[in-house]
């Protein structure tokens, strides 16, 4: 090895020798050279010791985020189970609301039988349920093959089959109602009545026959109308208060007018608590 500290033309010295000055320049190299490489070496471990402490503080931050990752992922997992249950729920509850009648059968006869004349008949009352069939959900599409569909591990991934989804059914309510009444006017009026009833919709006269009873010109028809399936209860309930209020002013008025024409002092007479009984 060339010592790089000796000089290429070294000066005579006539008091030391050659070798003793060639082994005090090799030495002073020597010392200078470890020097270095302690410098080296020490800045080498505290670089190491700097990026593994750096190293140790990523880790440990690592450490807590998957912790952090993993209960949030808990969290997400319980609150797609929620979103499942709350559709599953939700479905029921369609399915259980259309088959749960939206117009109890007794405010449909309450509406029909107060709206009639005094004097009308009902013969005959009829409902007809249609059910329409929800239309059917698309097909689903064929899934890729195993070999084409692969996970970064290599397996295959496995889709999870979606159920089909059981759609709520509808129905159709169509009310046929047959009677019989004195006059065309009483028809006209009990017509135009139920057209204005909240529960009635697409009300239609069929026809108008004559008809004899006891030797009585009588008037037989048939009118036909659908139930709403929308309406609200505080408006079914004014409905039916101002109809019975309305029969029964009527029914007071009758009875005062009976009352007036009787004899003082007699009671009234049984027709008209038997009229008052056989009203529809």
């Amino acid at each position: 090895m060339v010592n790089p500290f000796q000089s290429p033309h070294p000066t005579p010295n006539t008091f030391l020798p050659e070798d003793y000055i060639s082994r005090r320049t090799e030495v002073r190299a020597n010392v200078l050279m470890l020097t270095l490489f302690a410098i080296v070496l020490a800045g080498v471990v505290g670089a190491f010791f700097v990026t593994n402490r750096h190293w140790q503080n990523l880790r440990v931050r690592q450490e807590v985020v998957s912790a952090e990752y993993a209960a949030e992922g808990k969290k997400i997992e319980q609150l797609k189970a929620l979103e499942n249950q709350r559709a599953s729920m939700m479905e029921k509850a369609e399915i259980t609301a259309a088959l749960v009648e939206k117009v109890p059968r007794w405010a449909v006869l309450g509406e029909l039988t107060l709206r009639m004349p005094q004097s009308m008949r009902l013969d005959n009352f009829l409902i007809k349920s249609t059910r329409h069939q929800p239309p059917q959900p698309a097909a689903p599409t064929k899934a890729a093959p195993q070999s084409l569909v692969k996970s970064i591990t290599g397996t295959g991934a496995k889709k999870e089959e979606e159920k089909p989804r059981i759609l709520a059914p509808r129905f159709d309510y169509q009310v046929t109602v047959e009677g019989t009444a004195v006059e065309n006017n009483d028809i006209a009026d009990f017509l135009s009545s139920l057209k204005r009833s909240p529960v009635f919709d697409r009300v239609e006269l069929q026809f108008i026959r004559d008809a004899k009873e006891g030797g009585r010109d009588m008037r037989k028809f048939q009118v036909t109308a659908s139930l709403r399936t929308s309406i609200a209860t505080g408006e079914l309930s004014s409905s039916l208060k101002d109809l019975v209020a309305v029969r029964t002013a009527s029914l007071t008025s009758q009875r005062d007018q009976e009352n007036k024409a009787g004899t003082p002092g007699v009671a009234p007479t049984a027709s008209a608590g038997v009229q008052e009984g056989n009203l529809p």
